[in-house]
């Protein structure tokens, strides 16, 4: 607050976002939204949640398919994933460290799952060419190379300890981590089943 030349305090207002920072905060509110609606969604739900006009929505929008497309690219991306990683502590015991990559590849792929998974059962169609082009991208490992970079830098001193190299250790990793989840409706690990991940990755199948 500031305060005139007469002592009357006035709020200091909020600085505008710029069209692409609105954007990107519509579609960080409309995610969570698809998870539980599809495309049954509502953009009076959706302006509701981003704290805006209905109006405001398709101003930064041509319409709801527009919203919607960017809303798919979004959960698609891996860039904040890759940042989560890298603040995972390197040191401390190597199951530890690997348990917290786990936990987090795994909230990813739910939130991902969870959209994906409630607009294809609402009737909607990965069906142009540009979210062709990105799923194709997603399925390739190399849209996951800076994931998979970045939690064989968690294994650090340890990679001496390991059969193969890190990076094919990883993708081992990552496969468990994707086959857990796969089957029925998306939910996330639990605790004790991110442990039993790791517990399988580091001393494998056998008992003994």
């Amino acid at each position: 607050m500031v305060v005139d030349g007469e002592g009357v305090g006035r709020r200091r207002r909020a600085p505008a976002m710029s069209p692409e920072q609105r954007r990107a905060e519509i579609v960080r509110s409309t995610l969570p939204l698809l998870a539980t609606h599809g495309l049954n969604v509502t953009t009076s739900q959706i302006a509701k949640a981003a704290g805006i006009a209905e109006g405001t929505v398709f101003r930064a929008f041509a319409d709801k398919s527009e919203l919607i497309a960017a809303c798919v690219e979004a959960a698609l991306r891996v860039d904040e994933l890759v940042e989560q990683l890298a603040v995972i502590p390197a040191e401390g015991q190597l199951d530890r460290r690997l348990a917290a990559a786990v936990g987090t590849m795994d909230a990813y792929f739910f939130r991902m799952g969870s959209v994906l998974s409630a607009l294809a059962t609402s009737g909607y169609r990965l069906d142009d060419a540009k979210h062709r082009a990105q799923t194709k991208k997603n399925e390739d490992m190399a849209h996951f190379r800076p994931v998979l970079t970045a939690v064989a830098e968690l294994i650090g001193a340890d990679a001496g300890r390991l059969r193969v190299p890190p990076e094919q250790a990883v993708r081992f990793l990552f496969g468990l981590v994707i086959s857990s989840g796969l089957g029925g409706t998306p939910k996330q690990l639990s605790e004790p089943e991110i442990d039993e991940v790791v517990d399988f990755f580091l001393h494998g199948a056998l008992t003994n």
